[in-house]
C-alpha cells in the first residue's frame, strides 16, 4: 500500500492510499479481498 498525505495552503489535509496486488489472473482480477483488507485497515486507523 502507498500512502500519500498532501496539503494545498492552508486547506485540508488529504489522504491518498492506494494498494497493489499480486493477481496472476490474466482476464478477471481474482484478489480484490486482500487489497480491501488494507484499506480497511487504514480507515479502522483514521
Amino acid at each position: 500500500m502507498s500512502v500519500t498525505l498532501f496539503q494545498n495552503g492552508n486547506g485540508p489535509i488529504r489522504i491518498c492510499a492506494v494498494t497493489s496486488g499480486g493477481s496472476q489472473a490474466i482476464f478477471f482480477k481474482i484478489n480484490t479481498f486482500g487489497e480491501e483488507a488494507f484499506l480497511d485497515k487504514l480507515r479502522e486507523i483514521l
